[in-house]
């Protein structure tokens, strides 16, 4: 069980706004070019994390994720410790938030929360907002990478066999039809949020939706999608519902197509 809930709500972040160990990250989109994310108004005391530019480099074959190192020196720069509470936000509570917290444990991250709705429960509720950029203290972060966040390929297929493990396939189920990881079930990510409030589903339902394809919490759970993002966002629900156990597929189906002959269902 987590100590804490990963979700908080806009309320709880009002009243911790000022507190001297937390640390807001704002994971919208960001462009110079145009009048959106973190530029044109944000949460006072936030620092930007773009995906783009932030947990991905260019190299031969495309883009792929920084090392934890060079991840921890970004975040130290924008004063972030090991001991920070970390609060993370992006438009509603999507993948963008939801990747950024799959980072995090996957940095060791001990206390990361994410506002549930997001950007758009903080400003429905007229909650303060800014342009001002905070003055930053450089802090020092240390990636403690923890594996247990993770999967690949490779251990799922020493894994396979385990009647304790579940594969769940966070695509749409035509994705899912065109072909899936053997033995994977499927619920779409987007299950999960309310697109009025664009927060979370209650407990209640969401527990229902996870049990109702075998996704209970004594199975150890590894999440897939198609790259990673989308899975990331079910590892955030999942954890944030208590499930012990939850792994995320970062290099998805693109990672499993890559590594020729092995089998698609």
């Amino acid at each position: 069980m987590m100590a804490h809930p990963v979700m908080v709500s806009v309320a709880w972040l009002q009243e911790h706004l000022n507190d001297a160990n937390v640390r807001i990250i704002d994971a919208r989109v960001s462009d110079p070019r145009l009048p959106i994310g973190y530029r044109i108004s944000h949460i006072p005391g936030a620092v930007p994390f773009d995906l783009n530019h932030d947990l991905y480099e260019m190299a031969p074959g495309g883009p792929h994720m920084k090392t934890p190192d060079a991840i921890a020196k970004i975040l130290g720069a924008r004063g972030i410790a090991n001991d920070s509470i970390i609060v993370l936000y992006d438009e509603g509570a999507g993948p963008l938030a939801g990747t950024v917290y799959w980072l995090l444990k996957y940095l060791g991250h001990a206390d990361v929360r994410v506002v549930n709705g997001g950007w758009h429960a903080w400003t429905q509720a007229h909650a303060p907002t800014t342009r001002d950029i905070p003055q930053i203290t450089p802090a020092t972060y240390t990636a403690q990478v923890d594996e247990n966040q993770h999967s690949t390929c490779e251990w799922i297929q020493e894994n396979s066999g385990r009647a304790d493990l579940l594969l769940l396939d966070t695509r749409t189920d035509s994705e899912y039809y065109m072909g899936h990881i053997p033995g994977a079930v499927n619920l779409s990510f987007d299950e999960a949020i309310d697109f009025a409030s664009q927060a979370l589903k209650d407990t209640t339902t969401l527990c229902a939706q996870f049990e109702r394809v075998g996704a209970t919490p004594d199975k150890e759970i590894v999440v897939y999608c198609g790259s990673g993002s989308r899975s990331a966002h079910t590892f955030m629900v999942l954890q944030d519902l208590g499930y012990p156990r939850v792994r995320n597929y970062k290099g998805s189906i693109m990672d499993w197509a890559d590594h020729h002959g092995l089998p698609l269902e």
